[in-house]
């Protein structure tokens, strides 16, 4: 059985258990993350780093209160999990720690008296599926095309749902057509 601890990583410690499963400051990307989460760890920024002790850094959840989230939807008063992964080696993937690494999040969530956890989801790379969070109660409320979803864990069942912010064909009409990339620090 593998020896797992959840690490609280901050500005202090983030050198040492590295984002996203990296640790290399002069990797490319990677010194931009780290000033970015300087400037979120003010806004509330958590990011729970799954540790094995034989292994490493073996997964991580990074979330943030919802005024402050990195994605086009309105969530004031909830909690919003940017990222969620499990698994640089296969032997950790199935095995319940993504639903250890959800729970710190509510648990954050009601210490913080939020009324609940939102999440954006999609069947593409690079984001998350919702079969993990409707597994633990989360419930979606709302789409966006093609294909994502912002599912919603309610602390508060009275309490307004989250949902995606304004028109995305105006928002899309800005770019031209053909390939437009979009590069930001959160995610290198």
């Amino acid at each position: 059985m593998e020896r797992i601890e959840i690490i609280d990583t901050n500005a202090d410690n983030i050198l040492e258990y590295g984002v996203c499963g990296y640790k290399n400051i002069k990797r490319e990307g990677y010194p931009e993350k780290i000033e970015w989460l300087k400037d979120r760890f003010p806004e509330g920024m958590k990011i729970k780093t799954l540790y094995s002790v034989e292994d490493g850094n073996q997964g991580m959840i990074e979330y943030i209160p919802g005024e402050y989230c990195w994605r086009p939807i309105e969530a004031i008063g909830y909690m919003f999990i940017h990222c969620i992964f499990v698994g640089f080696k296969r032997a950790y993937k199935g095995k319940g720690y993504v639903t250890l690494l959800v729970d710190e999040c509510l648990k954050d969530a009601v210490k913080e008296d939020m009324q609940g956890v939102a999440v954006v989801t999609r069947k593409g790379s690079f984001m998350a599926g919702k079969e993990l969070f409707v597994k633990n109660g989360f419930e979606v409320m709302d789409k966006a095309s093609p294909d994502f979803e912002l599912l919603v864990k309610k602390l508060n069942k009275k309490a307004l749902s989250p949902r995606f912010k304004g028109d995305w064909e105006r928002s899309l009409s800005q770019y031209s057509k053909g390939l437009t990339i979009i590069r930001a620090d959160q995610c290198p």
